[in-house]
C-alpha cells in the first residue's frame, strides 16, 4: 500500500482526500467513508469513481450539492445499458433504484445530465426513457422525445393526448421522421406552435387529409401559413384550400415556388385576390376585402351576392357573430373555405370554433342557416 493509502484521511488536506477518492484501488470501505466528506470536491470525486460501492452512490444521490448529484447522474446514466429493472443482483438493483431517484431530482441539471447520455441509446431500459420523455423541463424531455429510438408511435400519440406541458407538443412535432399517427393527433389538437413546428418538419409524414384539414384552419394562423407554403409536395387539394385563405405575404411566397401548379392555385377562390378590382362582385373580391379587413366592402359584396340590403349585411358583420356571417356566405353561394376565412377574419373565431368541418362540410344545416338570414331581415 503506497504512502497515501497508509495515511488516515483525517490527516490529509482536501486535495489529498480528493486524489484518494478518485483512485480505482481505494478500498470500498474508504470510498464509503469519503462519501460523507465535508469537502464538495471529495464527494464529487467519489460520485465519479466507477469503483464506488452502490450504497455510497445511493447516499450521494441525496447530497445537498447539485453538482455532486449531477456527476453521479452522468456516471449512472452511462451504466444504464447494463441496468435492468428486474435485476436480482443487489448492486445492480441499487444502482437502478438510485438512477430512478436521480431522474426525479428537483434540480433540472441533474435530470438533464441523464437525458443527454441516454436520449439516443437503443439499449437502455424503456421505463427510464418514458419517465424522461414525460418530464416537465424541456432540457430533459426534448432530447429524448426527439431522439430516442425506444419511443414507439403509441408513446408519441400518448404524449400528444396527455402532454405534461404545452412545450411537449412542439418537441413531438420536431421529431425526425415522425409517423402519421402522431402527426394526425397534433393536427387534431390545432395547437398553434406545435402545428407550425409539424409543418416545418420536412421529415414528418403527413397524410393529404391532414394537410387539407390544417389548410382549412390556417386563415388566422400566420405561423402555419409561413410553414405550409414552404412545405414540399403540396397536392392540388391542399393548394385549392390555401389560395383563398392565405395572407398576402404567404400567398406571394407560394406563388414564387417553381414547383407549384399555378392553375391548381388559381382554380380556388381568392387566387386573384391581390389584383381584385374594388368594384368586382365575386368571391375573389370578397376574399380580398376580408384579407384587407374592409368590413364595408365585404358587406357590399355579400349583399350583392345574397340579394339583401347592404345595411342589413353591414350590421351583421359589425356584430361579428359567426353563425350569421357563415350563413351569409352560404346564402351568397361562397365556398366553405371562403366561409372559414370569413369567420376567422370577420368574426375573430379560433380554429376550434369554426362552423365548417374538415372536408368543407357546413356544420349548420341549410334550414338553420336560412333562419339566421331571415332573422337578420326581421331585425333590420
Amino acid at each position: 500500500m503506497d504512502a497515501m493509502m497508509a495515511l488516515s484521511p483525517r490527516r490529509m488536506d482536501d486535495a489529498g482526500r480528493a486524489r484518494l477518492a478518485e483512485r480505482a484501488d481505494t478500498p470500498p470501505e474508504m470510498l464509503f467513508f469519503l462519501a460523507n466528506d465535508p469537502a464538495t470536491s471529495v464527494r464529487a470525486a467519489i460520485a465519479a469513481n466507477a469503483a464506488t460501492p452502490a450504497l455510497a452512490d445511493q447516499l450521494l444521490a441525496r447530497d445537498t450539492e447539485t453538482g455532486v448529484r449531477r456527476v453521479l447522474a452522468r456516471k449512472l446514466a452511462a451504466l444504464a445499458p447494463l441496468l435492468d429493472p428486474e435485476a436480482t443482483e443487489r448492486h445492480r438493483r441499487i444502482h437502478w433504484e438510485t438512477l430512478l431517484q436521480l431522474v426525479q431530482d428537483v434540480a433540472v441539471p441533474v435530470r438533464a445530465a441523464i437525458a443527454d447520455l441516454v436520449a439516443e441509446q437503443p439499449d437502455v431500459p424503456r421505463p427510464l426513457i418514458l419517465r424522461l420523455a414525460h418530464d416537465i423541463a424541456m432540457a430533459v424531455a426534448e432530447p429524448v422525445i426527439r431522439g430516442s429510438p425506444l419511443l414507439e408511435e403509441a408513446d408519441l400519440i400518448w404524449l400528444v393526448a396527455k402532454p405534461p406541458v404545452p412545450e411537449t407538443l412542439v418537441a413531438v412535432a420536431r421529431r425526425p421522421n415522425l409517423p402519421e399517427g402522431p402527426s394526425d393527433a397534433l393536427a387534431e389538437r390545432a395547437d398553434g406552435p406545435s402545428v407550425a413546428a409539424l409543418l416545418a418538419n420536412a421529415t414528418a409524414r403527413l397524410r393529404e387529409e391532414t394537410l387539407v384539414a390544417i389548410a382549412d384552419g390556417c386563415a388566422a394562423q400566420k405561423s402555419w401559413q409561413a410553414a405550409l407554403v414552404r412545405r414540399p409536395g403540396l397536392s392540388e387539394a391542399v393548394l385549392r384550400r390555401l389560395s383563398g385563405l392565405l395572407a398576402e405575404e404567404a400567398l406571394r411566397s407560394l406563388l414564387a415556388r417553381p414547383d407549384i401548379d399555378k392553375e391548381a392555385l388559381g382554380a380556388a377562390p381568392g387566387a386573384a385576390a391581390p389584383a381584385a378590382a374594388s368594384g368586382a362582385m365575386d368571391e375573389a373580391s370578397f376574399v380580398a376585402a376580408a384579407r384587407r379587413g374592409g368590413v364595408s366592402d365585404c358587406a357590399r359584396i355579400l349583399a350583392a351576392l345574397c340579394g339583401l340590403p347592404a345595411g342589413v349585411v353591414l350590421r351583421a358583420l359589425e356584430r361579428r357573430e359567426a353563425p350569421a356571417i357563415v350563413s351569409l356566405c352560404w346564402k351568397a353561394g361562397l365556398s366553405p373555405s371562403t366561409a372559414v376565412f370569413a369567420q376567422m377574419r370577420l368574426a375573430g373565431s379560433k380554429a376550434e370554433e369554426l362552423l365548417i368541418q374538415p372536408g368543407g362540410i357546413w356544420a349548420m344545416d341549410k334550414d338553420l342557416m336560412r333562419r339566421h338570414v331571415e332573422r337578420l331581415l326581421a331585425t333590420a
